[in-house]
Parts: structure tokens; sequence; C-alpha cells
């Protein structure tokens, strides 16, 4: 199941930029941080399932536990 968190990550710093370029500068300091936010936990969860075993070994040590 495709989640689309990434595409949304890289659609919002594309709001980002177009704020920053054409925009009122008073927004992107409201909503730079919430956005920043979500982009890098978009993003970092996708490093963290690709690149670590932090999921697979969460879903063994539950199995071996029962």
């Amino acid at each position: 199941m495709k989640t689309y968190k990434r595409e949304v990550a890289v659609a919002l710093l594309i709001y980002l930029a177009y704020l920053g370029l054409y925009g009122r500068v008073e927004a992107l300091e409201v909503i730079a941080w919430p956005f920043m936010l979500f982009v890098g936990a978009a993003f970092g969860m996708e490093w963290a399932s690709k690149q670590t075993d932090l999921v697979t070994k969460r879903k063994t040590d539950d199995l071996d536990q029962k």
C-alpha cells in the first residue's frame, strides 16, 4: 500500500520555495517549521525502513515472546 508521504513532502518543499520567492515572508515564518518536520519525518521513515532492520527486528521479537 502506497502512502505518498514522500511525494507530499516534495510538494510541500516546492510550496515553501514558492512562498519564499513570491509569497509573504510572514506566512513562511509560520509554516516552515511544521512543513520541515513533516518532510524530515517522511524521508526519515523511508530511510529507517530501507537501511535498518528496526521494523523487522520488532516484528520478530514480538513473535519470539509468544
